[in-house]
This record gives C-alpha cells, structure tokens and sequence, in this order.
C-alpha cells in the first residue's frame, strides 16, 4: 500500500503525538477503511493452541477448559494511520474490537466504526466503547471489559523491559490510542501503570496493545488496574470527577442556550386557492331566525271569521 501524501508530516511518532488526535482522525476519516486482513490467508493455524472446549471469537480465547493465561504474541496489530477510515458505521455507532486488534476483514463494509475514540463520543455507562456489556464487578484477575461500578483509566501492563528510557517507549507505543495523563513504572516488578485521560482510550488500548510486543520480544499481559490506596491519589481523583461533572453540566447549558438563541428559520404561508363558485342554492334559514315577511312577502293576509246567516235579514254578527 502505498504512502498518502497528507502522511508526510507524520512520519516521525513524536510529530503524530504533538498534532491533534481529533484534528488528525477528522482527515483520516475522509479515506475508506482498508482490509486489515484477507480472509483467504487465515487458516486454523492462527487459532491459539486449544487449552479448553470452545473456542469464543470475541475474546480470541478457549473457554471450558483450564484457566492459566499462556500468552502468546499476536500476528496482528492496529496501525491507527493506516488503518484509520470512514465504514458502514453511524455517528453513534460502538468501535470494531477486530480493528483494535488489527484483524478486521471488513474494511469499509464494516458496521462499526475503525477509529479511535475520541472526548466527543458518547458511550453508555454499562458498556464499553466496543458496545460489550461491563459487570458490577471487575474478575478476580482484572481481565475482561470491566465494571460499570467505577470509572476505570487505569492500565496495568506486564512483562516489559525495565530499561532505562521505558518511560519513553511506553508512551510511544500507547499514546497512539489517546491522550495519557501519566505513566508509572515499576522497576523492580517489571510492570507500569499506565492513565489515560479518558476511560474509553484506556478500553481500546487494553485490546490493542494486549499480547503485543514493544521495542524486544516480549508480550505484553495488559488488565486493568486495581484502585490506588493512596489517599491523595483518591482525593485528585474525586475532585478530577467532580470538575468533570461540573464541566459537563456547563457544557448541557451552554447548548440549551445556543439552542433557544439560534434564530428561527422565517416561516412561509403560500397563498390559499380561491374557491371555485358553486350554483347550488343558499341555505333556508331556520323558522326561528327568520322574519315573517320572508315567508310571505310584503303583504300579510290576515283571515277573517265567515259570518252565518241565522234568519232571513240578521246575521250572527249584528248587536243585540
């Protein structure tokens, strides 16, 4: 595949990092998302060695069988500025779990989005950016999608390299999936934490960078991290969620307002037909509303008593 042009001035990761992750996917988004792999070249050998009775393609693992976590390094990965695109997905829409893993064969017939997210997506509190439902409780071994109990930022990596700029190389391979607050590392175990300014980021970088490798052979067993018992930490965090909450209550206002303000769109009334005469005869108005000269016109006639001849010469009508 060759190289796009609007690419050249990312060619280094430390220019990727510095330019916007918003401003940079809104360009990326533009192109159709490419086949991350050609379904004619998996065969079953690139299944995991069966360590159980079924094999559960959402989690690319064995289930019903023994539990150990034997880690076996990915033949896949995500490259975000390559495999960046616009697909079959709404505005709405959850996030591929197979192009955070780099083996979606979809490409821009996909009905989800090949992107990472970003802080103007939406996602509902039970599940994550990948539309898998969380639990109340994360598993005894921090693995899986999480729980919708807490939010989680936090990422626990294992089995890297201790050297001394893996600070450095931590963040040249993970802050390709978001922005990181901070990254502490564990000398002595071997291990770091890695935050994430949002959770959704920390959600995609767990299946992307899980199984990995980063500048040696090693693989990379990524979980979520277990809450921080220090207390300072725990108060920078509750006033982190509380400016959080303020910030988006701000932001619903500042909308409604924006709304009620924006001016309404001239409304226009198309001239009526007129009616089209009719020869059909008025109406008779009522007995009641009516005067007795329409009935009768102008001369009324009023009858008068016909008078009975009793006798010869007098009638009934003379006095006595």
């Amino acid at each position: 595949m060759k190289n796009s042009s609007w690419l050249q001035p990312f060619r280094s990761f430390a220019a990727f990092s510095a330019f916007s992750h918003l401003t940079l996917q809104s360009t990326m988004l533009k192109r159709p998302a490419r086949l991350q792999v050609d379904p004619e070249t998996i065969t079953d050998d690139d299944k995991p060695p069966q360590t159980g009775t079924v094999f559960n393609i959402w989690y690319l693992k064995w289930s019903g069988g023994d539990n150990t976590r034997n880690l076996i390094k990915s033949k896949f990965r995500v490259n975000i500025k390559n495999d960046t695109g616009y697909t079959k997905a709404g505005t709405n829409s959850p996030i591929c779990l197979f192009f955070a893993r780099g083996c979606c064969y979809q490409g821009r017939k996909c009905n989800y989005a090949h992107r990472i997210p970003t802080d103007l997506d939406y996602y509902p509190p039970t599940q994550d950016c990948f539309g898998r439902d969380k639990t109340a409780d994360y598993k005894d071994d921090m693995t899986g999608v999480g729980s919708f109990n807490k939010i989680n930022r936090t990422l626990y990596v294992a089995g890297i390299h201790t050297t001394k700029n893996v600070e450095s190389v931590l963040t040249r391979h993970f802050e390709e999936f978001g922005a990181i607050e901070k990254i502490n590392v564990l000398h002595g175990k071997a291990c770091a934490f890695i935050t994430y300014k949002l959770e959704s980021a920390a959600q995609f970088a767990k299946e992307a960078m899980l199984n990995q490798s980063l500048d040696h052979e090693e693989i990379l067993d990524v979980r979520w991290a277990r809450p921080d018992p220090n207390p300072d930490a725990q108060k920078k965090e509750k006033r982190r969620l509380e400016e959080l909450a303020v910030n988006t209550v701000q932001n619903l206002l500042k909308e409604t307002t924006h709304k009620r303000q924006k001016p309404s769109e001239p409304e226009i009334i198309e001239p009526e037909e007129p009616e089209e005469p009719t020869n059909e005869p008025e109406p008779q108005q009522r007995l009641l509303e009516s005067k007795p000269s329409s009935f009768f016109g102008s001369s009324i006639i009023v009858p008068t008593k016909k008078s009975t001849n009793l006798l010869s010469g007098y009638s009934s009508d003379d006095d006595d």
